[in-house]
């Protein structure tokens, strides 16, 4: 199987993303996307006002031999998605929240949003795997530790501990390597951009100086066909590729 994980950035950089996502619609199984909007008419998002309003639209018309589905956080705001080739079973998904709840924000604080985990369990060549999808807790200029990262990454661990499946996590998860909050989801998952040696999971659209973001963690079951962060301009995130049975 091939899995893409990419945070979008709010589609800003639509027309390349678009071409990326046809160009590799045909050999991947599984997208994984954050930042994603999927918003009515005339509806806003009051955090990223600038972002492409419709985005899970026009993706779904580039992704025509994909389902897929949104988790949103917070209403008219960004959300997670994944979508699923449909030669695929999917036998369950679903989302979980890891901190907070849905539509926790306050006072137009993006630092307050709820932060959920959104899961689909899939059969493919007769085994059957999960797919967990992440947008960890944000902060502004800050990917260290703090009291909300620390609760998020030991509830997303007890939810992981829970499924019986193979199992990957992937997404933006909002956190430098070097942390404690990386060292308590890695205590019983492998993470390939450490074991692969990465440097950056940011493109150059994204000047601040932590570089990392970014993740796919497998657990060990999982065996890797291989993995690659692709220097696609189509975000201030670059995508992250695994191949994976």
């Amino acid at each position: 199987m091939k899995l893409i994980t990419l945070n979008l950035w709010g589609g800003r950089i639509f027309e390349p993303l678009m071409v990326f996502l046809k160009k590799n619609s045909e050999e991947t199984d599984v997208f994984c996307f954050q930042e994603i909007f999927n918003n009515p008419p005339n509806v806003k998002s009051t955090i990223q006002p600038d972002a492409k309003q419709n985005i899970y639209t026009n993706i779904e018309k580039v992704l025509e031999d994909y389902t897929g589905n949104t988790a949103p956080q917070q209403d008219n705001e960004e959300s997670l998605a994944i979508f699923i080739k449909n030669n695929l079973e999917i036998k369950e998904s679903g989302e979980t929240f890891v901190y907070r709840w849905k539509n926790a924000m306050e006072n137009n604080d993006a630092s307050t949003y709820g932060v959920n985990v959104q899961y689909a369990t899939l059969r493919h060549e007769n085994k059957i795997y999960t797919i967990c999808n992440l947008h960890g807790h944000w902060t502004p200029n800050f990917k260290g530790d703090n009291p909300a990262r620390l609760e998020q990454s030991k509830n997303i661990k007890l939810f992981l501990d829970s499924i019986k499946t193979p199992k990957i996590l992937c997404g933006d998860f909002n956190v430098a390597p070097d942390t404690e909050s990386m060292a308590i989801l890695e205590t019983s998952m492998r993470n390939l951009v450490k074991e692969y040696l990465i440097t950056s999971t940011r493109s150059h659209l994204y000047i601040k100086p932590v570089k990392f973001a970014d993740y796919i963690l497998v657990s060990p079951e999982i065996e890797i066909e291989d993995f690659k962060v692709f220097d696609d301009v189509v975000s201030d995130h670059l995508p992250l590729m695994l191949k994976f049975h």
